[in-house]
């Protein structure tokens, strides 16, 4: 199993709102946290999280990271050049 302290700081933060979502559900979130971690870096886990994450939690994250979920038109695009 890999450690949740391994993944990057985007991972981390969302761990911590699927975990809050399903909190009785470890094996998703581990799988999960397996899924992060084959991740490169911060920008592609982000990047995932835009794709696969549903709108009310890709709102949890954004408030965790401190970012204005109205400007994720902006951040998809920015991923779309990269």
């Amino acid at each position: 199993m890999v450690p949740e302290n391994q993944l990057d700081h985007i991972g981390q933060k969302i761990i911590e709102v699927l975990r809050e979502k399903f909190p009785n559900d470890a094996g998703y979130v581990t799988s999960k946290i397996h899924r992060l971690a084959q991740m490169e870096n911060k920008f592609e886990t982000f990047a995932w999280a835009l794709d696969q994450l549903d709108h009310e939690n890709k709102s949890r994250l954004f408030e965790k990271l401190g970012l204005d979920i109205k400007n994720q038109i902006h951040y998809r695009h920015l991923f779309q050049q990269l």
